[in-house]
């Protein structure tokens, strides 16, 4: 059987976005497909940039100026034009960052000329007004870290001069607004208000007060200023402004208690740091957003919340602190570790193999 080409807008390169990375890998695997990059393509043969059979198209409505806007728009005509098969993601409905209003076009143009649409979570279809378009789409959660990230022995506690076995809240990645920094800080300042020293008892059960660990590369800059201005010198939180490579993230997942996605409703759906955390056994205190309601109605593998307001934001991820902070000191947070553990061997690429293959056309291979 001939192989199928399959185009990856932006890239499948690992360095760029794993998700893209490891669905690839697993497209290969099968022996039905080959799979190039689009930015690669351009730079390296940029006429063959159309001899893809299948173009599978990622964050494609997200371009920042007018000209990037035009570029993608002819793109996607020509696409169109040369009968192309188009298999869209929606990974979320508008970007996280303010973005023109001629992104609504190309929103729409992917909604009619997409032979597939690729949702991760149920409510995408509601959320985008997709329910017109049924026969397209197709629901697939989003798969697996494993073997993602290499092993490290980097010592977390030693770089930042925690005591060992004290336990940990940890935020890491990209850090933009609308991963709501602010609100985790306020929250965990609310759970605990005093600046406590690691030997702090808390109720008098003689259980050591957590820390809070924010560690990722801040984008925009002056983002960073936010932040640091809401730390009033607590010694229990630490802010470490800088990207974690991958040889070391690891590390940072494996020491944490729980890892912390308190993620707006305006833009997020989907969550990659949810299967990260899966992935290493780990569970997470994340808002309802789309893809952890489609998750809590299967399994009780994460905690999650619900808000109105940012003041209520602060008061139910403080209270999920709490109640996860309590189960951390009793244990009863393995049984959610467990449960995850479980989730994630369901959803992993291999499990769901045929699904995604199924994207592109292939039953089986």
């Amino acid at each position: 059987m001939q192989q199928k080409t399959i185009c990856f807008y932006p890239t499948h390169q690992k360095r760029t976005n794993h998700f893209l990375f490891n669905l690839a890998k697993l497209l290969e695997s099968s022996g039905c497909f080959k799979c190039v990059g689009y930015k690669d393509v351009k730079k390296s043969n940029p006429k063959s940039i159309f001899d893809a059979d299948v173009y599978h198209i990622n964050w494609f409505d997200q371009s920042k100026t007018f000209v990037s806007f035009l570029k993608r728009l002819y793109f996607l005509l020509m696409l169109k034009c040369k009968r192309k098969k188009i298999v869209w993601t929606i990974h979320n409905i508008v970007s996280h960052a303010k973005t023109p209003f001629y992104n609504k076009i190309l929103f729409r143009l992917l909604v009619r000329f997409s032979d597939k649409i690729h949702i991760m979570c149920k409510d995408t279809v509601k959320i985008a007004h997709l329910e017109k378009y049924a026969d397209k789409i197709q629901l697939i959660p989003h798969g697996d870290y494993y073997g993602s990230y290499p092993e490290s022995d980097f010592d977390i506690y030693a770089r930042y001069n925690i005591t060992r076995g004290r336990p940990i809240f940890l935020f890491t990645g990209a850090i933009q607004p609308y991963k709501n920094i602010e609100v985790l800080v306020q929250a965990f300042k609310k759970a605990w208000p005093s600046n406590l020293p690691e030997s702090a008892l808390q109720g008098g059960s003689g259980e050591v007060s957590p820390m809070l660990l924010i560690c990722g590369k801040v984008e925009p800059e002056s983002y960073k200023e936010t932040i640091q201005q809401l730390l009033d010198n607590r010694d229990d939180i630490v802010f470490d402004p800088q990207f974690i490579p991958d040889e070391k993230l690891a590390a940072y997942i494996k020491s944490a208690g729980v890892l912390m996605a308190p993620y707006s409703y305006r833009s997020s759906l989907n969550s990659g740091t949810i299967p990260l955390a899966f992935s290493y056994g780990k569970t997470l205190i994340c808002s309802d957003i789309p893809c952890v309601k489609d998750i809590v109605a299967k399994c009780d593998c994460l905690y999650s919340y619900h808000y109105a307001t940012e003041e209520e934001h602060v008061e139910a991820l403080s209270n999920m602190m709490k109640q996860a902070y309590s189960d951390l000191i009793s244990g009863k947070i393995f049984e959610k570790e467990n449960n995850a553990v479980r989730y994630m061997k369901s959803n992993a690429w291999e499990a769901r193999k045929k699904e995604w293959l199924s994207l592109y056309g292939e039953a089986s291979c």
